[in-house]
């Protein structure tokens, strides 16, 4: 549930619920400051897409797993 909370995917009851634990339960707070942090932390990363040989294995595995059931 937090990490539909942190993207704004709760009802409204359910935000509010979230955040009246928050105001007293410091382990969920902190939960939530990890996760926000590490969020933070996957938006700065430098991602780079497979090479298309990788993707072209993985595909072609696919297909012969298909031929054989």
């Amino acid at each position: 549930m937090l990490i539909q909370y942190m993207y704004g995917e709760t009802s409204k009851e359910v935000k509010c619920a979230i955040e009246e634990a928050l105001q007293v339960d410091w382990e969920l707070q902190d939960e939530l400051n990890i996760m926000q942090r590490t969020m933070k932390q996957l938006d700065t990363l430098q991602m780079s897409s497979p090479r298309k040989s990788s993707i072209n294995a993985i595909l072609n595995y696919a297909r012969m797993e298909e031929v054989t059931e």
